[in-house]
C-alpha cells in the first residue's frame, strides 16, 4: 500500500509526461516505494499511454477518458481520486512538479503525524527556471488545483461537480465546498510549475481560457441545476472511461 498517490490529468501534454517521467525516476528508491502515481488522460488526441516510458519509474496506473470534452480535467481528478487507494492524496496539474525534495519534506510531516485526515492541504508554488515563488500581486500565489488530502476526506467533501466542466475557472466551486467541510491548512512543501516558455506544452494550448466565455455561465448552470431540483447534487463520474495501464 503506498503512503502518497499522486493524482495528475493529462491533455496533449506529451514533452511534459516525459519531464515527469525523467523526475520521477531520479526520485530515491525508498520515496518511489512510497507513491503510487494515477495518470488520467481526459480524451487526448496524443494518447499519454503512448509516450515512451522509462524503466524505473513508480508504480503507475493509466485511466483514459474515453471522449474529449473540452475542460474536462475536473472529471479526470474525480476519475484518479476513485481508482486511488485509501490514504493520502496529492492532487496536481501536469505543468506541476513534486520534486524528490518536496517528496521528501511531504514523507517526513506524515511520518511524524503532522497532517490532519480531516483538513485539505494547500502548498507552496515555485517557478522551475529561477526556483522562486510564484507571484500575484506582490504576494506568494499558491496553485489553487494543488493539494493534499486523504480519499476519504475528498469523497466527503464530495468531488468536483461535474455540471461544470466545460467552463474554465469553476475549480473555485469546489475549493468554497471544500473549504467549509475539511479544515484549509498550508503546508511548506513546494511544487515548482513549468510555463510554456520552458515546457511548450506544459498546460493546455488548445482550448480558450477566459476569452469568449459566456458571461455569467456559472450562474445559469446554477440556476439550471436548481430548477432540475439537482442544487445540492455533485454529479460525478459522468462519462465514460477504461484503464489502459
Amino acid at each position: 500500500m503506498p503512503d502518497l498517490t499522486l493524482v495528475v490529468p493529462f491533455y496533449d501534454n506529451v514533452e511534459m509526461l516525459r519531464l515527469q517521467f525523467e523526475g520521477w525516476v531520479g526520485w530515491a528508491e525508498k520515496r518511489k516505494r512510497r507513491l503510487k502515481i494515477i495518470l488520467v488522460d481526459d480524451g487526448s488526441p496524443h494518447p499519454a499511454i503512448d509516450v515512451p516510458r522509462p524503466g524505473g519509474l513508480p508504480e503507475l496506473e493509466f485511466y483514459r477518458v474515453l471522449e474529449d470534452r473540452p475542460w474536462h480535467q475536473h472529471g479526470a481528478r474525480n476519475l484518479g481520486a476513485d481508482r486511488a487507494p485509501e490514504g493520502w492524496l496529492l492532487l496536481t496539474d501536469m505543468d506541476h512538479v513534486l520534486t524528490d525534495q518536496a517528496a521528501r519534506a511531504l514523507f517526513k510531516r506524515m511520518d511524524h503525524g503532522v497532517l490532519d485526515p480531516a483538513a485539505i492541504y494547500m502548498l507552496d508554488r515555485i517557478e522551475a527556471d529561477t526556483g522562486l515563488p510564484t507571484m500575484q500581486n506582490g504576494k506568494p500565489k499558491p496553485h489553487p488545483n494543488s493539494f493534499v488530502v486523504t480519499r476519504e476526506t475528498y469523497w466527503r467533501i464530495g468531488g468536483y461537480d461535474e455540471d461544470f466542466c466545460g467552463v474554465y475557472g469553476t475549480d473555485a466551486l469546489f475549493k468554497e465546498r471544500a473549504f467549509r467541510i475539511a479544515r484549509k491548512q498550508h503546508l511548506n512543501v513546494p511544487l515548482a510549475r513549468y510555463s510554456r516558455e520552458i515546457v511548450p506544452d506544459a498546460s493546455t494550448r488548445t482550448l480558450a481560457r477566459k476569452e469568449g466565455r459566456e458571461p455569467g455561465v456559472r450562474k445559469r448552470i446554477m440556476a439550471e441545476k436548481a430548477a432540475r431540483g439537482e442544487a445540492d447534487t455533485i454529479k460525478v463520474l459522468q462519462f465514460p472511461w477504461k484503464r489502459v495501464l
